[in-house]
């Protein structure tokens, strides 16, 4: 009987760390770039930051948000960012067509791939507070350097999405440009949705 209860008293304490783990690996692990103030440093490590100049000012991921998600419906993938702007919420969704993995494993078909953000396929849009923008691009990029799948304890656990973007565009009749753009996100079960 004792070791039955101690067996199970092993296997609650292996299951708590499990999930204890779990929700480590979904925080965001914020370096600060030195060369690049307020922004996160660029990497491919799956530290679930990302981050952007909004014309001076840092747009970037913090620990209350889910830093990004990635929606698909039929052939269109969504890639949300959503962060803070000064002293607010401010989120940046990149939408192309052509790219429909049925789950977040199948992202890797995403490895080098360069979306012109000015390509008719192509859409972005932008959320500062409660205001809703749907950006005309006047040039820009998204450029997913690196699409990795993760592993945890020989398990199939997320896919790193990393990579680079900028663009420039109108708001409210003024030109913007958000620039210096880099992310490095974990998308798992969590943030990824196929409808």
């Amino acid at each position: 009987m004792k070791n039955i209860l101690y067996l199970s008293l092993i296997l609650i304490v292996l299951s708590a760390c499990k999930k204890q783990d779990e929700y480590i690996l979904s925080q965001s692990v914020f370096i600060e770039d030195p060369y690049n103030p307020g922004l996160p440093i660029y990497s491919e490590w799956g530290y679930n930051t990302f981050g952007a100049y909004y014309d001076r000012a840092p747009f970037r991921s913090n620990n209350d948000i889910v830093p990004a998600k990635v929606f698909v419906n039929n052939d269109t993938l969504h890639f949300l960012l959503q962060g803070s702007y000064q002293y607010g919420n401010m989120s940046l969704k990149f939408s192309f067509k052509g790219y429909s993995p049925q789950n977040e494993y199948e992202l890797t078909m995403l490895n080098n791939v360069v979306i012109n953000l000015k390509d008719t396929s192509s859409k972005v849009s932008m959320r500062i507070g409660g205001a809703i923008y749907i950006l005309n691009i006047i040039e820009g990029e998204l450029h997913f350097r690196k699409a990795q799948k993760l592993f945890v304890d020989n398990e199939l656990y997320k896919t790193i999405l990393c990579g680079t973007f900028r663009l420039k565009t109108f708001v409210n009749n003024e030109p913007v440009s958000i620039y210096n753009g880099r992310f490095d996100v974990g998308i798992g079960y969590e943030n990824f949705f196929n409808y």
